[in-house]
């Protein structure tokens, strides 16, 4: 996206964040006013690009709807593969589409398939119900009864139309589930506690990082590093400082993006939780006794007494001082983190392979480019090599294992993060060639250092 499509979308989302109020004291159909509000965005960023949007949205109702059984699969299969064939459009001589349709296309893909997952998982709660009951298991069918209270869901044809186009976070997220959103606009929990104050103050931080972005993009630019003078004029120690500023800029872009997002969720209410209950990102309520007894006794009245964790996308302040990789990954676009978590990773049959797979499908849902898998696919390597490290030498070294920690991961996302920016393999291997692969040499040195270094119980005690 260039700077045009960026203030289009600073736009769109500061009208989200304050219709957000509107929309949640609506009395009328809200399900349908969400409809046509992100319908009505749809059209004004994609044109006629919109039908791919329709197609995705109506063939899963369908499928979701008539083939409930087996819908995940269906589902999965459908609209990765629409995925792809929208990326491959120009190559079946349809004209290329809108870089905001794409990313209306990535939310949908999570949104499609995750419902089919939670009307899989519903049905496989209630025969495990059923199983339990015939068992005379009281304790385990009074748990999953109680999943069943706050997890189940039971969509109809419009309802996955209706989930699909509704308006909060079409462009870029977050990703919140069908039961959050049905929770929200159908249950209408905690419709009358205002929330706009829990907005404001999430995104007070942002004109920090939009300040920090302009004066990191104005000073270096992605497209410094395709002009030949990088390359022939500038060291190799400043190629390779050149990667920090670069994925700073990306990470504040990306920030700004994300808080934005969740304010507009905030805004209208989608999302909000009690406290006590203990959200997580994406997945809504975990202790879900306290919550039946909040919800019997109607004990939250404030907005002090809400969370809305659930639809949280980054935790900045995190993101920057976690020293390991592993760690970064977590709070960092967490509601995507979730549903790779929860419909690719633990369902994955061989376990060795989760974290590769995982890596993988968010590669292929990010693009069709080399650079992301590259990237991401990468990770899976850097955590096994980091792992490694701090398993020999935390215990003995703690404070070197933190900082050398923290360099190691800065290292990571700035120096596979130019794959994700340049994308293309020639510019990437370019790029990484002319710093002689330092990135990975550093990565196998860590692993090397782990591996090498002895156990704790293999060192001689002292007398």
């Amino acid at each position: 996206m260039g700077i045009a499509d960026d203030i289009t979308y600073f736009a769109l989302v500061v009208f989200t964040i304050v219709f957000g109020k509107v929309f949640k004291s609506y009395n009328g159909n809200q399900k349908l006013l969400g409809l046509f509000l992100g319908l009505l965005i749809s059209l004004l960023v994609s044109g006629s690009h919109v039908y791919h949007v329709i197609v995705i949205i109506l063939f899963n109702a369908f499928l979701i709807t008539f083939l409930r059984r087996s819908c995940h699969i269906w589902s999965t299969t459908f609209t990765f593969t629409y995925l792809a064939f929208f990326r491959c459009s120009t190559y079946f001589g349809l004209e290329k589409s809108p870089s905001f349709t794409n990313a209306i296309m990535m939310m949908l893909t999570l949104k499609m398939v995750g419902v089919a997952f939670e009307v899989h998982d519903t049905d496989q709660r209630r025969r495990a119900i059923v199983k339990a009951s015939e068992q005379t298991n009281k304790e385990e069918m009074t748990k999953l009864e109680l999943e069943s209270k706050y997890w189940d869901v039971n969509p109809t044809f419009l309802d996955v139309i209706f989930y699909g186009f509704c308006y909060i976070g079409i462009l870029t997220g977050p990703y919140y589930k069908f039961r959050v959103w049905e929770d929200a606009i159908e249950r209408k929990k905690y419709a009358n506690i205002p929330t706009l104050k829990s907005a404001v103050h999430r995104v007070s931080i942002v004109p920090l990082f939009l300040i920090l972005f302009l004066i990191l993009s104005y000073f270096f630019p992605l497209s410094y590093v395709s002009k030949e003078e990088f390359f022939t004029e500038r060291s190799v120690l400043f190629r390779i400082w050149y990667l920090f500023p670069l994925f700073s800029t990306f990470r504040m872009r990306l920030y700004s993006a994300f808080i934005m997002s969740e304010a507009a969720c905030i805004s209208a209410g989608l999302g909000a939780y009690p406290q006590q209950s203990q959200p997580k990102y994406g997945a809504g309520p975990t202790n879900l006794e306290i919550m039946e007894n909040l919800d019997k006794e109607d004990a939250i009245s404030e907005e002090k007494d809400l969370c809305f964790k659930t639809i949280q996308n980054v935790d900045a302040w995190l993101g920057e001082v976690t020293n390991t990789v592993r760690a970064s990954m977590r709070v960092w676009n967490t509601t995507v983190q979730y549903w790779l978590a929860i419909n690719v990773h633990r369902r994955f049959p061989i376990k060795p392979l989760r974290i590769l797979v995982t890596m993988f499908v968010s590669a292929f849902w990010h693009g069709l480019y080399p650079g992301y898998y590259l990237a991401l696919c990468s990770a899976a390597v850097a955590v096994f090599c980091e792992d490694v490290f701090i398993k020999k030498l935390k215990s003995r070294y703690p404070r070197f294992v933190f900082w050398y920690g923290l360099f190691y991961k800065h290292m990571f996302f700035s120096y596979f993060g130019a794959a994700f920016l340049l994308l293309e393999i020639g510019a990437t291997v370019e790029y990484w060639k002319s710093i002689y692969f330092a990135g990975h040499i550093f990565i196998v040195f860590t692993f090397f250092v782990g591996y090498i270094w002895p156990s704790d119980h293999n060192r001689p005690k002292s007398e």
